[in-house]
């Protein structure tokens, strides 16, 4: 046969996998005429640990490849590779011996590619950047790649419909009057900018409040307030941010205070000067999106039926956005906000029902809260909305009452949820559940018996109920039910050791191959359990972490664990690159959820790209490293 037939035919072959794919048919031909074919019979060395490496990047093109490293209990497995898999990319971190030893398990059919040409070509594509990128972790990724890989991301800025969200916004142009002004006067210039509300300010320029379009129609303009009222008769308090930062971060705050405008102060606090006011108006100009306007009609829907139209759009809305791991920063906590905003409304419907009925409140201060991923904000699909409610101690002889009628809301409420779209598992917790329902005494009770002998009280069922969230209510319950755990938790310094040992009782899988999950011990599955393997160690370490540094139960996992102080920078990048893993392994989830239907889970192999493969064996091993980390800040060892 030709030499040209050849090497056409071995072009072929590369571009069905990724780099090459990215590659032109010009470069293909070229690292063809560069290399060559190798052949190795099974139990043959292809290279070993310690050798100098040959100039050549090995591409599989037939058989099954091992990877091992020597170790005092003999030989381990680190990975196992075949078909269109890369051999020998360590070489671009400048090692230039092998870091592992490959050892065929099968025949082998090998394509030796000239290293330095590879290199080159993949430095000109981004994707293929990205690709070659995924077989490194962050802290020891070529930083030829790396740059490649942020002019890529660049390029594809403004294509994506959560772009908008990184966007630095532009302070409006601002309307500030003293809370003495007149609202004639606030209506005024109000109409002479255009703005929608104006920031009412003490003397030293502080916000108090604003006074905005909407109030002075509905007071003023229909009589109820004179217009020559002082515009504190009509200061409505919203929320405060700093000015200069990301409009996501500003959609964000605005969702979860279901407030129209936020107050842009100089450092982000109540007592410093007013820089702009922010309506949702202003973000709806860049938006893709309308999650504002949803979370609007939520609040005001009139039946459940509306609500649960209203919770699939913003489903259809997460769904839109979830093209890559780097929204689910944003995705994830705008679901927390439909979800949040959907209880709330729930919850006024059924209050509104029970006194229809005649059924009389208590009277008692009580807050919903959300659990578990809810309550870290991270749950994206419709399955396990985990709440409960807090309501503060009864009089000994009302307490009965009081408890029935918080059961019979709780049961009614998560009925609401339920038909709203929301799945309840077996495991999930309701606020119609005596579990999950209690008064403020009993949860510090609770979590008192949780702590204090964590064994007995089988702690590992309640883990969830640690990320509790205060979403709807008197939320000084929650705060003291928060200051309570700590206070047990300092008190009781073996706690958080036992729950590090529950988050490292199962080690992540290996690798994958041909479609199928290997495990450490070389065992194969056809399911990928996202949850188990790779989320769940991820949050159960961040949240014993979050309980021993201090930090806020309702947290999600990703400012549990930013909020570390790394005691070395070889601990600042494993943190970094956890992060990085479980940003995407959330992605994965919530893409095989909200394309199947399900709590996404457990996932198909073969339904990941060969990228996606790469980018979740990455946060194995950084699962793993992390654990190792953990076993030798507390003394434990990993174990299956």
């Amino acid at each position: 046969m030709k030499t040209a037939t050849i090497a056409h035919r071995v072009a072929d072959f590369l571009r069905r996998y990724p780099p090459f794919q990215y590659m032109t048919e010009g470069e293909l031909l070229d690292l063809v005429d560069g290399g060559r074919v190798a052949f190795h019979e099974h139990g043959e060395l292809v290279f070993e640990k310690g050798r100098k490496r040959k100039p050549f990047v090995y591409v599989i093109q037939q058989g099954v490849v091992r990877l091992v490293e020597a170790t005092a209990e003999g030989e381990s497995l680190r990975d196992v590779r075949g078909e269109g898999d890369l051999l020998g990319v360590g070489r671009y971190l400048g090692a230039e011996e092998h870091t592992l030893t490959a050892r065929t398990e099968t025949d082998v059919i090998l394509y030796a590619l000239p290293a330095d040409r590879f290199w080159e070509a993949v430095k000109r594509h981004g994707r293929a950047s990205r690709f070659l990128a995924a077989y490194f972790s962050t802290s020891v990724m070529p930083s030829e790649l790396e740059s490649r890989r942020g002019r890529s991301e660049e390029m594809r800025l403004g294509r994506r419909p959560f772009d908008w969200l990184l966007r630095r916004l532009a302070a409006p142009a601002l309307v500030a009057c003293g809370s003495g002004t007149p609202l004639r006067a606030v209506a005024a210039r109000l109409a002479e900018r255009g703005a929608s509300a104006a920031a009412i300010t003490d003397p030293d320029g502080a916000p108090i409040g604003v006074v905005s379009i909407r109030a002075l129609s509905d007071h003023v303009a229909s009589g109820e307030v004179p217009a020559q009222a002082p515009a504190e008769r009509l200061v409505q308090p919203v929320p405060i941010a700093a000015a200069g930062l990301e409009a996501g971060t500003y959609l964000i705050r605005m969702l979860e205070a279901q407030a129209e405008h936020l107050v842009l102060t100089v450092d982000g606090t109540p007592g410093a000067p007013v820089v702009a006011v922010v309506s949702r108006r202003d973000l709806t100009k860049i938006e893709g999106g309308a999650p504002l306007e949803i979370v609007c009609d939520m609040a005001a829907a009139r039946n459940i039926g509306e609500l649960a139209q209203l919770r699939a759009q913003g489903e259809e809305v997460i769904a839109a956005g979830l093209s890559a791991p780097e929204a689910i920063r944003w995705l994830a906590p705008i679901a927390s906000a439909f979800n949040a905003a959907v209880l709330r409304r729930v919850v006024t419907l059924v209050e509104g029902a029970l006194a229809e009925e005649g059924v009389e409140s208590p009277g008692l201060d009580h807050c919903w809260v959300f659990f578990g991923a809810a309550g870290r904000r991270e749950l994206v699909t419709m399955y396990d909305l985990d709440h409960g409610i807090v309501y503060a101690d009864p009089e000994p002889e009302l307490a009965r009452a009081a408890r029935g009628y918080f059961l019979e809301l709780g049961r009614r409420v998560s009925a609401g949820l339920a038909a709203c779209g929301f799945v309840p598992t077996a495991k999930g917790i309701v606020a119609g559940h005596p579990s999950a329902c209690r008064s403020l005494s009993e949860w510090q009770r609770a979590f008192t018996g949780w702590i204090r002998d964590p064994i007995e009280s089988a702690v590992y069922r309640a883990t969830s109920l640690f990320d509790l969230r205060a979403v709807h209510g008197d939320c000084w319950l929650v705060q003291a039910l928060e200051r309570h755990i700590h206070s047990e938790e300092d008190r009781n310094p073996s706690f958080v050791p036992l729950l590090v040992n529950d988050s490292m009782a199962n080690l992540p899988p290996l690798t994958f191959f041909r479609n199928l999950v290997i495990d450490d011990d070389g065992g194969y599955n056809d399911v990928l359990d996202l949850q188990r393997t790779t989320l769940q160690p991820i949050v159960d370490i961040a949240r014993a972490l979050a309980l021993d540094c201090g930090v806020h139960q309702g947290a999600t996992t990703l400012d549990r664990l930013r909020a570390l102080e790394p005691e070395s920078d070889e601990t600042a990048v494993l943190i970094e690159e956890t992060v990085a893993a479980f940003g995407n392994a959330l992605y994965q989830r919530a893409r095989a959820g909200l394309t199947t239907g399900t709590d996404g889970s457990r996932i198909d192999p073969s339904n990941l790209t060969r990228l996606d493969q790469t980018l979740l064996k990455a946060g194995f091993r950084t699962v793993v490293r992390l654990m190792e980390y953990m076993g030798r800040r507390y003394g434990l060892v990993p174990r299956r």
